[in-house]
């Protein structure tokens, strides 16, 4: 499949300068959504924009933003590769994302992001960019700029509006879909970075639904557990994936396996960062 069937989501507040993040330093190789999440219509002028889409919905957090996107590609029967769904305050390079796109398809990703400055703000660690690394394997991306290839996407659709804030899509119930769908190929692009400018607040709210973020989450959580143990998807789901993804089974194992694999994504990077330095050259006299 081309290259430029694959659409890259940018929220906007429809206030402030709508792409202001994005550095277009050549041509994009994707087709480019602006997602309005005011509702209200803006008197930014975007007739000259780079944009090829433009969604004016009022929505109260991403959850919505999915679910109204998905109806959106539906309603206008629009076909796509990826769909990649970026918050208004990540910073990105056009050009890297082309080439993310690219590496994406070579290595057959299924579900992928960026990598994250270490300068930005970020909940996990794992997802920090780390340097003469191209693709490394996760279990799961982060929901602030995941790409998915549409299947998966669209399997998700009943949950969306499960989850106001989209928090738990991300971790617990796309990697159930995959896992159903056979699609599990998922990757941390290091090819390309990205930066968050604002400091992770989600989870502090509490929305329309009652819940706050980490209410929302666990609410997730056990309709994906739900659905691997639904007898039809059993055979599908092993005991170590529940634990490590679902933190389903013995609290003992889940803590040991997760620090456990925290210090192997820390010796991981120590060494990488040990290998950048070996190759740098050295000159007598240096300070």
């Amino acid at each position: 499949m081309s290259i430029n069937k694959n659409l890259v989501v940018v929220t906007w507040d429809g206030v402030e300068a709508p792409l202001k993040f994005i550095h277009f330093d050549e041509l994009k190789q994707f087709n480019l959504l602006l997602f309005n999440y005011s509702g209200k219509n803006s008197e930014t002028d975007l007739s000259n924009s780079p944009i090829d889409h433009l969604i004016n919905q009022s929505t109260e957090n991403k959850g919505h933003i999915l679910y109204h996107l998905n109806q959106f590609i539906k309603n206008n029967k629009l076909e796509y590769n990826y769909i990649g769904i970026i918050d208004d305050d990540i910073i990105f390079k056009v050009s890297e994302f082309n080439y993310m796109l690219h590496i994406a398809e070579v290595h057959n990703l299924d579900v992928f992001q960026p990598s994250i400055a270490a300068d930005s703000y970020f909940s996990h660690r794992k997802f920090v960019h780390v340097p003469g690394i191209m693709v490394a394997p996760t279990d799961w991306v982060e929901v602030m700029a995941p790409f998915y290839k549409y299947e998966l996407f669209n399997a998700c659709n009943d949950y969306f509006l499960q989850t106001i804030s989209s928090q738990g899509l991300d971790c617990f119930m796309m990697p159930v879909l995959q896992k159903i769908h056979g699609m599990t190929n998922t990757g941390i692009v290091h090819s390309a970075i990205i930066k968050h400018t604002r400091p992770i607040r989600t989870h502090l709210r509490t929305y329309s639904n009652g819940l706050t973020g980490l209410q929302e989450i666990e609410l997730i959580r056990k309709l994906a557990l739900q659905l691997a143990n639904n007898p039809i998807n059993a055979s599908k789901f092993k005991s170590k994936f529940k634990r490590r993804v679902l933190h389903e089974g013995n609290g003992l194992i889940i803590l040991l396996e997760s620090k456990l694999l925290k210090l192997t994504y820390l010796l991981s990077n120590i060494w990488n960062q040990i290998k950048t330095w070996a190759q740098q050259p050295y000159f007598i006299g240096d300070k």
